[in-house]
């Protein structure tokens, strides 16, 4: 019995090391995974990240003052509860996903030509943007000076501590009346 078990577990991990490398011929198993019992990781490959990406905002009062961008911090301190409840990291994981949703959007408009007036246009009334722009406002409004009437946005892409490669906007947002 203690054979047949390890036999097995054997060929499971067998059949999951081997699932990582996404093999056609593999898709035959794959339409008999209904439960999802060979596990895919693909944290590392294959396309890892490279860069990190930032939300930024800034406010204006009637259209004339202008403050610094203050940056939404995507990542909180973590307690050791949290690795058992931690309600916080759906909203992130959505904003971060709302994110990478836009920059593919934005990448298509560009390899498109579409100019930056029709893109904005249109990317102001996706779902992503909506969002982005909710977790902004939201944010402000628990933050910061409650005398804005404005805010904007922008995506800002970094390449981590040893590049020498500056940030870079990825998209701005137009003003938003905030009240």
């Amino acid at each position: 019995m203690d054979i047949c078990v390890a036999f097995i577990f054997g060929v499971w991990l067998l059949i999951s090391i081997i699932w990582q490398f996404q093999f056609k011929s593999l898709t035959t198993i794959k339409e008999f995974d209904f439960i999802g019992i060979f596990p895919n990781w693909t944290f590392f490959a294959p396309n890892p990240g490279t860069s990190d990406y930032h939300i930024v905002y800034r406010l204006a009062q009637n259209d004339t003052v202008i403050t610094e961008w203050t940056e939404i911090p995507l990542i909180s301190y973590r307690t050791y509860s949290n690795s058992v409840w931690n309600p916080e990291k759906r909203k992130v994981k959505l904003l971060i996903d709302c994110i990478n949703a836009l920059i593919k959007t934005v990448q298509k408009c560009r390899k498109e030509n579409m100019s930056d007036l029709y893109m904005t246009q249109n990317l102001c009334t996706s779902v992503p943007y909506l969002l982005i722009l909710n977790a902004v406002t939201k944010f402000h409004q628990n933050n910061t000076d409650k005398n804005a009437t404005h805010l904007q946005f922008t995506l800002v892409e970094s390449f981590g501590i040893g590049s020498t490669e500056a940030a870079k906007p990825i998209i701005s947002s137009p003003f938003h009346r905030v009240r």
